[in-house]
This record gives C-alpha cells, sequence and structure tokens, in this order.
C-alpha cells in the first residue's frame, strides 16, 4: 500500500484528526519529521486541515542553525506557515538528563505555538521503531503497565491533542518513501552516540535481539504495547469510577479517602488511586519508582496510624485511623516561605 494512503487509514482509524483541524507539525529536519510533513501536507486538503510547521532549534549542535534553515526552506517549498523557537540555557537546571531537559523545553515549546495560533493538535514524527525502542527501554528500567503503553497514537496533554500519525509505519517504510519522492533531510550526528541510552538500545541491544533470538522483535515489542494500552485504558476506567466512589473530600492540596474502603480495593486499583491523586494534585507522576510504591503499600498494611511517606514533588501519603490522605505540602512551604521574609 502507498504510505500516504496507510498513514490516511491510520489517521481514521484511530480518529487522529477531524475536520478543520489547525495541526502543529513538529519538525526537526530528520527523516521522519520531513516525512511526516510531506505526507499530511499530501492529505491536507482530502483531511480538510490546516497545518503549521514548528521547528525547535536546541542550540546544541554546530548544525543546528543550518537544520533550522533546512526547515524554513522546506515550509517556504511546501508554502506552509513556519514558526520557530530556541531553547536559551541561561538558567539551564542541575538536575535530569540533558535529553531529558530538551524534551521537556521543546513540549513546552509545542504547547505554547499551538496555544498561540489556536490550533488544537499536535502532530509529532514517532514511528513503529521508536514504539519498540520505546518499551524496551522502559522494560529494562522496570516499567510497570501504564509505562508499557510507551509511545500512544492519540494523546491529550494540557487541553491540546499530540498525536503520532507515522505510528504504524516502520522505518524502512519511511526510507523508501523519502527515496522514492528524492526528498532532503537532515541527519543528526548524535544518534550514533551510544552514550545515549536510546541510541545504544537502538544501535546495539535491537539489532542483537533480531539477529539471535526474534527476527520481528521491533513488531512483538510494538504489539506488546497496544496489548498494554488498552489493558491500562481498561483499568484506569475503573480506577477513575473508584476514585469518585471513595474520595471523601478533595481540594488543590489534598485528596482524602476512607482508609478501610480504600485498602479493600485491589493492589492494582490502589496504585492508580494513589496515582490519579497525585496527578490531580501535581500534574504527574514522573519521579515515582517501584521504592515509592512498597513504601506507600508498608504505610497501608503495618505502620501506625499518623504515619507519612514523603514522595518526590513535594507530596505525601499519611494514614490516619479512618482516612488515608494524599497532599501537597505547598502550604507547609509557603509558610515557611512568609516567615523567613518576614522582618
Amino acid at each position: 500500500m502507498d504510505l500516504v494512503k496507510k498513514v490516511k487509514q491510520y489517521i481514521n482509524t484511530r480518529h487522529l484528526l477531524s475536520k478543520n483541524d489547525t495541526v502543529i507539525v513538529g519538525v526537526s529536519g530528520g527523516p521522519d519529521s520531513v516525512a511526516l510533513i510531506s505526507i499530511l501536507h499530501a492529505l491536507q486538503y482530502e483531511l480538510k486541515i490546516k497545518l503549521i510547521a514548528a521547528h525547535f532549534n536546541h542550540c546544541l549542535r554546530p548544525e543546528a542553525q543550518g537544520d533550522e534553515r533546512f526547515v524554513e526552506d522546506l515550509c517556504r517549498d511546501l508554502n506552509l506557515d513556519f514558526i520557530r523557537g530556541e531553547w536559551k540555557k541561561e538558567k539551564l537546571p542541575q538536575k535530569g538528563s540533558l535529553e531529558e531537559l530538551a524534551r521537556q523545553v521543546r513540549f513546552k515549546f509545542f504547547v505554547k505555538t499551538a496555544r498561540a495560533k489556536k490550533a488544537n493538535v499536535v502532530a509529532l514524527g514517532h514511528h513503529r521503531d521508536d514504539l519498540a525502542e520505546t518499551i524496551l527501554m522502559r522494560i529494562l528500567r522496570g516499567t510497570g503497565l501504564q509505562g508499557m503503553q510507551a509511545i500512544l497514537p492519540k494523546r491529550e496533554i494540557n487541553g491540546f491533542n499530540f498525536i503520532r500519525p507515522l505510528l504504524g509505519v516502520t522505518k524502512e517504510e519511511i526510507k523508501d518513501y523519502l527515496r522514492k519522492h528524492n526528498l532532503k533531510f537532515r541527519m543528526d550526528a548524535t544518534n550514533k552516540n551510544i552514550d545515549f541510552s536510546r541510541n545504544k538500545i537502538r544501535l546495539k541491544l535491537l539489532p542483537l535481539l533480531e539477529k539471535e533470538y526474534k527476527t520481528n522483535i521491533r513488531e512483538v515489542l510494538a504489539n506488546l504495547s497496544e496489548n498494554a494500552a488498552a489493558d491500562y485504558e481498561y483499568l484506569k476506567t475503573q480506577a477513575l469510577k473508584s476514585f469518585k466512589r471513595l474520595r471523601e473530600t478533595s481540594g488543590s492540596n489534598t485528596i482524602q479517602f476512607n482508609l478501610d474502603s480504600f485498602k479493600r480495593e485491589h493492589l492494582a486499583l490502589k496504585r492508580l488511586l494513589i496515582r490519579l491523586s497525585i496527578e490531580h494534585l501535581k500534574g504527574d507522576t514522573n519521579q515515582l519508582t517501584m521504592r515509592h510504591w512498597k513504601e506507600i503499600e508498608n504505610l497501608l498494611d503495618d505502620r501506625p496510624f499518623g504515619s507519612i511517606v514523603h514522595l518526590p514533588g513535594d507530596i505525601y501519603v499519611q494514614k490516619r485511623k479512618y482516612h488515608l490522605i494524599i497532599g501537597l505540602r505547598i502550604v507547609i512551604r509557603s509558610a515557611t516561605e512568609k516567615i523567613k521574609k518576614a522582618p
């Protein structure tokens, strides 16, 4: 099947786009994003969507300015609006990998651009091989069912739909498309640097698994991710029902459950209820590890009333005689700051 038709079918079956959507397309200049903008450009009138290309310059490589000029020229040839952004690193945080920090600032740029242009969709160029790499990387880190979802075709974040129209196609299919249409692209030399864990998985571990264990390992991993996503979606639906049923009070800083009712829930739902509570209070659960989950379970089963578990991001979980409290320590912090500032 022609790749444009295949992507169109994937978009339609996954309900990724609707008529009159304004779509911010992330274009780095690499092969995947060039294929993405080219395919969406070919489909824009058929799908009745408006495209705006967005390029974020991380200013980390000597070739970065050349990448930006390349994308700008490409958009001019396609007669598409072009928006640029760059990473101003005056206050570079000390914690976290550079790769993760770059991802975060790029995400903020896409959200800011979508909001400014009144767009409701952000399209990114992840493909099926990216999905396989991501799930393998997370398995090696000891992920749970949520992490096994890896990369979703559509995800609502901050009121915007982030979509991956190429998630149903392989890297080889993208390469064939670029060759067939004689499309130029930019190559990032850091993609060959095995100091980055993802690159090491892509260049060393996956080829080894293909050669020695499973020739279709990428397809197997992608299928595993899709199955996990379906299972997690069902569990989350049940957890949301339990969340509404069990939650007694909630505010901007605390959520309270009846302790006995909470303890009667299945372990999987208990964890999801905690996760939903933390997401409600601070937006994400990115820093939680298995050690934290074990601490919470030990709190519920073995520790006396009044005990507290402190979690990353100023979150605490407290066991009281009749209630389980999940809270955000922002009130305590604010009070402390006021005391420090007082004359």
